[in-house]
């Protein structure tokens, strides 16, 4: 197998679980787009996306938006090879800059960001403070008032109703592969996932300096916020 068949099966698999793991995916990222343009308009965007790899961003809004550009970050290489073939595949190597590592790793810059993402990344991180540092990164790297799209898994362990969710996610997985092995696989990976409640979300996007602090968005175990930098 060539390097670049290895690579599509990579982006394959990854596309798939995406998919399976939120059935609405494609949904979400066209609810995304129409907020970000009812509140940017059609003035030229710069967006930082936090957690590029796969380029999903890239390929459902550079396409249909061309006064957007894009600066990506990520710390997984392979995770950047997949958004940077979506990326040449589309034709918007000009609009997008792709940084390995995190938003720590961003180049100065004159100006700061017009709008950002950060979806699918914080449950992945397991250390409050840390999650804290991340959202406070993100909103000194925007503008104010800039808008800003969080994504992520959420709910307290303590709570049966999460239980209850984690359950339903889990069928997603095993109609999905159609595989009796896809349930333990899952519940082995759940135990990578960092949840936090609803309401600690918010507080720590506020203590980040976000304002408008909006939920509009769940499925399974997932959830999404739309806030503005202060």
């Amino acid at each position: 197998m060539t390097e670049e068949q290895k690579l599509n099966a990579k982006r394959a698999t990854y596309e798939k679980t995406t998919h399976i793991s939120i059935p609405s995916y494609d949904s979400l990222f066209s609810m995304i787009q129409s907020y970000f343009r009812f509140e940017l308009g059609d003035i030229p965007v710069s967006m930082l996306v936090v957690g590029a790899g796969g380029g999903n961003e890239f390929s459902t809004w550079g396409p249909s938006n061309p006064n957007w550009t894009f600066t990506g970050v990520d710390p997984s290489e392979d995770m950047l090879k997949i958004a940077r073939l979506k990326i040449d595949e589309l034709g918007l190597e000009s609009r997008v800059s792709l940084i390995p590592g995190t938003i720590d790793d961003l180049p100065q810059q004159d100006s700061k960001f017009d709008v950002a993402s950060c979806i699918l990344v914080l449950h992945f991180i397991h250390d409050v403070q840390e999650k804290l540092k991340l959202l406070r990164s993100i909103k000194d790297n925007l503008k104010p008032g800039a808008p800003f799209v969080l994504v992520s898994a959420y709910g307290d362990l303590d709570d049966p109703e999460l239980h209850d969710r984690i359950n339903v996610w889990k069928s997603f997985w095993v109609a999905g592969y159609e595989s009796p092995d896809a349930f333990d696989n899952v519940s082995s990976n759940i135990t990578k996932i960092s949840f936090l409640p609803e309401k600690q979300i918010e507080e720590l996007l506020k203590e980040s300096g976000f304002t408008r602090i909006t939920r509009f968005y769940s499925t399974g175990i997932m959830a999404g916020w739309m806030c503005h930098a202060e």
